[in-house]
């Protein structure tokens, strides 16, 4: 964990010290609410399926753009998300429901166009995605009843699919592809607000190792994080003056 910190601050100081002699930097606190999806999570070899249900997350963060020009830039956040997924369904008369919470910080750097406008300029942003997993829970009830049987296979320790904290049954590290769409909108000189729609895909399956388990047809299928939301923040702007 403390080797992969280390090159994300790197990467990220090398891409953002040579912007500091821009035309403008801008400070800003945002959130979103969002909807998640984890793709293809498979159930401990047990031989059913849970039905997807809507999984309602959200995210806040703290963030620095810097402008090029009037149309292109580039932008930090650093945050916190709630991602997950819910299941809920009846399997031989019996009621399973599922509800899976994954916590991250999120560190995106993404590319910036926006129209020129006096007051509404409309922006599109693209980049990459570091979410790092800071914990893992479910809630996995039988009958309303916390389901305590053994997951299938050899373990070093007793192990139950119900099990509450299962942080290790998933990757640390996340590398997502994020696109925003939406507009900023100007309060007054050095104030604008921003609004729009959020999505992302993550491109690293999220299961470790040891959990990477076939299902019943002996197939194994990764897990993706998946989210979609919309976001707003307000923000800050310093005008800069470009070295010569």
């Amino acid at each position: 964990m403390k080797k992969k910190l280390t090159t994300l601050s790197i990467a990220l100081l090398v891409f953002t010290t040579p912007l500091m002699s821009q035309k403008q930097v801008y400070f800003g606190l945002a959130g979103a609410g969002l909807i998640s999806v984890i793709t293809n999570q498979n159930n401990y070899t047990l031989d059913f399926k849970l039905a997807y249900k809507v999984a309602v997350g959200g995210s806040v963060n703290a963030n620095m753009g810097f402008d090029f020009n009037n149309n292109l830039g580039l932008k930090l956040e650093i945050g916190f998300a709630k991602l997950g997924q819910r299941y809920q369904d009846t399997h031989m008369d019996t009621m399973y429901t599922r509800n899976i919470k994954l916590n991250y910080l999120q560190i995106p750097l993404m590319f910036k166009y926006r129209t020129m406008g006096e007051v509404a300029k409309f922006y599109v942003m693209a980049g990459p995605q570091f979410d790092i997993l800071l914990s893992a829970r479910q809630k996995y009830l039988k009958q309303d009843e916390f389901f305590d049987d053994p997951v299938p296979g050899t373990w070093s320790k007793p192990t139950v699919i119900g099990q509450e904290t299962i942080t290790d049954r998933y990757h640390s590290l996340d590398i997502l592809g994020r696109m925003d769409l939406g507009v900023d909108i100007t309060v007054a000189s050095n104030l604008f607000l921003n609004v729009g729609l959020t999505m992302a895909y993550g491109f690293i399956d999220i299961n470790a190792p040891d959990w990477q388990i076939s299902n019943d047809n002996e197939n194994y299928n990764p897990s993706h994080n998946i989210y979609g939301g919309i976001n707003f923040g307000i923000n800050y702007m310093l005008p800069l003056v470009a070295k010569k």
